[in-house]
């Protein structure tokens, strides 16, 4: 009878920790994940350390380890977690692999990387890659060269990086143009509704944009690159209306995912609707994201439409007492745009106090003290901010500063 019982208590006991202990692995991934992407890197290891993920979880697991064993500059450990990853994060994964072949001096190694990751579904724009200071390195590789004479683009996705081009020049009129005569050859495309529907937008044509966007939707299908930057552009343009259906669909594909989360309770804070959102925010709170990371990227995202608002989220963010440099930095800055520049000026000082290292802030003082007339604090920041590797500062030293 009592073997009996202790049976039936193993049984019980591993039943209803199986749940539990996956309950744990998700909340800890979540949390590394996010962690990486604040470059907490230790802090995601130890995340991950002594989990039991299940298949599907492991692919994301592995690659988080990877990276954040690479922030270390731990390369050899982190190669080790990235050669297991496949399947949707496979992309994500031989791009940091060149990155890392690119630290241990492997140049033939990281562009074999990066035709792995090109080769990808997934892989990121031409623009992302080239620009990517890690592979600046390459730059007069012979391989490099005969890396990029391969179309890796399909058609219509150059003709998407010309269309973005000529946007970045203003150019709308003939960008529309051109998406009217792709659209004549690939009128299911997904990427260049979208890419009709941010014309639309700047052309102020509200109907055509709203059609463009949902037709773009519509077709996306697997693409999750696709929807995850409609999402994005969703949350910067304002249009909430579209992102809880595209949210939904990310996180059912990666429900580990933080940005997604994250992104989902933001736009219920900026939409107005702070109730809804309360719970996931205890969810993220038990997940390791607290609830002032929320209100400061929610100040962050209108502080140039709606100021005021942005003040009044970024007080959130302060008031719940977490010290980061970020928050009163983007709190002085608003509270300028307000004409509060003593308490700004404070903002910025405490900024600097948590964090002392911060060129960009010493810039954008510089600028307030130029305009109050303070000449020499202006002086003073923009030698802070060259001492530090802004070369801007250079410049407006010379121009405005006696040097000795």
């Amino acid at each position: 009878m009592i073997r009996r019982l202790s049976i039936l208590i193993i049984v019980l006991t591993t039943v209803l920790a199986g749940p539990l202990a996956g309950q744990s692995a998700v909340r800890s991934l979540i949390k590394a994940r996010y962690l990486v992407s604040e470059n907490e890197y230790a802090e995601a290891v130890a995340a991950l350390a002594n989990q039991q993920f299940t298949e599907s979880d492991r692919i994301w697991s592995d690659l988080t380890m990877g990276q954040a064993l690479a922030g270390l500059k731990k390369i050899e450990e982190s190669n080790t977690w990235l050669l297991k990853v496949h399947g949707a994060a496979g992309a994500e994964a031989n791009y940091c692999l060149a990155k890392n072949a690119i630290a241990l001096n492997d140049y033939n190694a990281a562009i074999g990387y990066l035709s792995k990751h090109l080769a990808d579904l997934n892989h990121y724009q031409e623009k992302q890659i080239r620009l990517d200071p890690d592979f600046s390195v390459l730059e007069n590789n012979r391989e490099w060269i005969h890396l990029w004479q391969k179309d890796w683009y399909s058609e219509v996705e150059q003709k998407v990086a010309e269309g973005l081009y000529l946007l970045s020049k203003d150019q709308v009129t003939e960008a529309a143009a051109l998406v009217g005569d792709i659209l004549k050859t690939a009128p299911s495309d997904a990427r260049i509704w979208f890419l009709k529907a941010k014309i639309n937008q700047l052309q102020k044509e509200g109907r055509l944009f709203h059609e463009a966007f949902d037709r773009a939707w519509q077709l996306s299908a697997e693409n999750v690159p696709l929807k995850t930057e409609m999402l994005y552009y969703a949350v910067e343009s304002g249009y909430y209306d579209k992102i809880p259906i595209i949210a939904a669909d990310l996180i059912q594909r990666d429900p580990t995912n933080p940005e997604y989360l994250i992104t989902r309770s933001l736009v219920r804070i900026l939409d107005g609707k702070e109730n809804l959102a309360t719970k996931e925010i205890e969810t993220l709170e038990e997940n390791g994201i607290a609830p002032a990371e929320l209100y400061y990227q929610a100040g962050r995202k209108i502080s140039a439409t709606s100021p005021l608002q942005a003040d009044s989220y970024l007080t959130k963010a302060i008031d719940a007492g977490i010290m980061d440099a970020r928050f009163y930095f983007s709190r002085g800055i608003v509270r300028n745009d307000l004409g509060k520049t003593s308490s700004a000026l404070d903002d910025l000082a405490m900024s600097l106090d948590i964090n002392p290292n911060q060129p960009d802030l010493y810039m954008d003082r510089a600028k307030i003290r130029m305009d109050l007339g303070d000449t020499e604090g202006a002086c003073h920041d923009w030698k802070r901010a060259l001492e530090m590797g802004n070369k801007k500062a250079a410049d407006l030293l010379y121009k405005n500063c006696r040097l000795p």
